[in-house]
């Protein structure tokens, strides 16, 4: 009795053994092809060019992408809470980085490189590419989906080269893979080299001033070259202020609609580029000789920002009947002016005279006839 009592324990405990090992097999199996589907197992020359094998899936965990050229130029984007960066110190243009985040979102391989012509394109990109680098929130690695182990990644690194033939694409090579390929954006005409500048000058936000009118404590306009025309204008209450001339007099009856106007557009002024034509010697000429209009607004928290307005002179050629009369001669240009923020002479900034067209207007323009 108890013999057949101990074969049946021992049948039953064989059956839960398979049962356990059948389980096992299946949970390692499925193990196998949720790694096999990521890859785990191929290096990247086996997986092979998928379209996508270029783009970043998710970019809004993208926290620094980093672009550098053969000729030494380089730049880093960082993301902040403040928002992104340039080089860790400059604010940086957001139409501009936007732009680049959906390139590389979308970028797709459009075809492989001929076997005959990849000797050519990689020698190409060896020295005319810019090398792009984009950190990620990223895990090592996820089973199930679920993430482990996530912290800032370098998960992509590719060369971008210059434009196909037709200017509708781009030569780029992977960083992982041994041949070259052709890669554009669905849908859009065009090449994408120019979204992957390594210049850091393309990447800074233009803006100068970025105070609302409720954050305005005063502002001083200095006219250099009319002393009288200058003034001050100080906040008195919400949305209340006084205006005093250049011997700090207060002045009784000024318009308050074209004062107000003017206020309120110190919430974004911005410049059109940074100038890099001139030589030094050239720069301290215009520092020297060229300053006609000093800005300087003060904010609720006593922060002060300063745009000192330089003449920007040009030559100028008379003509008549389509022929030219004398010798050509420096004029003051009618469009664009140079100007230095909070005295930081190494940018000289190039502005636009429509631009800053209120805030340039002597007294007399504000005062009520």
């Amino acid at each position: 009795m108890q013999t057949l009592k101990k074969r049946k324990r021992m049948k039953k405990i064989k059956k839960n053994t398979i049962y356990l090992i059948v389980a096992g097999i299946l949970v390692l199996a499925s193990i196998f092809v949720i790694l096999q589907k990521n890859n785990i197992f191929r290096s990247q020359d086996e997986i092979g060019p998928v379209g996508a094998a270029f783009a970043i899936k998710d970019t809004n965990n993208v926290v620094k992408i980093f672009m550098a050229d053969m000729r030494g130029n380089k730049v880093l984007l960082s993301r902040t809470d403040k928002g992104w960066l340039v080089d860790d110190t400059i604010p940086a243009l957001k139409s501009n980085v936007d732009n680049l985040l959906s390139t590389i979102l979308n970028l797709h391989v459009r075809q492989t490189v001929a076997k005959t012509a990849q000797d050519n394109i990689n020698k190409m990109l060896s020295s005319q590419a810019v090398k792009v680098e984009i950190y990620q929130l990223a895990p090592k690695f996820k089973i199930f989906g679920i993430p482990f182990f996530t912290k800032e990644r370098l998960t992509k690194t590719y060369y971008m080269g210059q434009a196909t033939m037709d200017n509708m694409a781009n030569y780029a090579l992977l960083e992982g893979m041994n041949e070259p390929y052709v890669v554009s954006i669905p849908g859009f005409r065009g090449f994408v080299t120019p979204q992957f500048s390594p210049y850091a000058t393309d990447w800074y936000s233009h803006t100068l001033f970025q105070t609302k009118l409720t954050r305005i404590q005063s502002v001083q306009f200095i006219d250099v070259q009319n002393p009288a025309e200058s003034f001050l204008i100080k906040k008195e209450g919400a949305r209340f202020f006084s205006m005093y001339d250049y011997q700090n007099v207060q002045i009784a009856h000024y318009d308050t609609t074209k004062v107000i106007d003017m206020l309120s557009e110190f919430r974004e002024r911005n410049y059109l580029s940074i100038s890099t034509a001139l030589t030094n010697n050239e720069k301290d000429s215009v520092f020297k000789n060229n300053l006609f209009k000093i800005i300087i607004l003060t904010d609720a928290d006593g922060k002060k920002s300063e745009l000192r307005f330089y003449r920007l002179l040009h030559l100028v050629q008379e003509m008549q009947n389509d022929e030219k009369i004398g010798d050509p001669i420096m004029a003051i240009n009618k469009d664009h002016c140079y100007g230095i923020f909070n005295e930081d002479y190494s940018k000289l900034y190039k502005l636009q005279y429509f631009y800053f067209e209120r805030q340039l207007q002597p007294l007399s323009y504000f005062i009520k006839k």
